[in-house]
């Protein structure tokens, strides 16, 4: 149930910025032919409903629960591997996301250590700071990859969400 309610409020926040787009700048009535940069590019339809998924867009539901690896050295991202580099290190697993009211991702929520969920600990990973990395075995599939040493994130602060009123 947590998966289908953070992939669902996940899809609404990301729709949200074209709609204040649609909503705060409507097109003029008479516009000019559509160029082939914007043809392309998909849009919301009339109510911001209506996105089209691009090949490289991925579902929160398959985010989550990924396995995270840490890697000291930036992974290539232009590379195809078919099992994950002997450079990265298994680190933890993709919980939950942190989304702000605008629909932008402030955090990925990381469980690390611990065994079998005993001395484990949540901690945040910025997004921008994650390389998703295409699986070579499977055109769905794709490795996380946070460059970083292992020490940095087990030493890093536990997550905790604000106590509200």
């Amino acid at each position: 149930m947590t998966k289908f309610l953070t992939s669902t409020a996940l899809v609404a926040l990301l729709a949200v910025p074209a709609l204040a787009q649609t909503a705060a700048d409507p097109a003029p009535a008479t516009t000019a032919p559509a160029t082939a940069t914007t043809a392309t590019a998909p849009a919301a339809t009339t109510g911001g409903f209506g996105y089209m998924a691009m090949p490289t867009d991925m579902s929160a539901d398959d985010f989550i629960e990924k396995n995270l690896y840490v890697s000291e050295t930036d992974p290539d991202t232009a590379a195809t591997y078919n099992d994950a580099d002997a450079d990265w290190d298994s680190i933890g697993e993709i919980d939950d996301l942190v989304i702000s009211e605008t629909g932008e991702v402030k955090a990925v929520l990381v469980d690390i250590g611990g065994f079998l969920g005993l001395g484990e600990k949540t901690v945040s990973v910025s997004m921008d700071q994650l390389r998703m990395i295409r699986d070579g075995d499977s055109e769905d599939d794709y490795f996380i990859v946070f460059t970083a040493d292992r020490a940095a994130l087990e030493n890093a602060p536990a997550f905790e969400w604000p106590k509200r009123d």
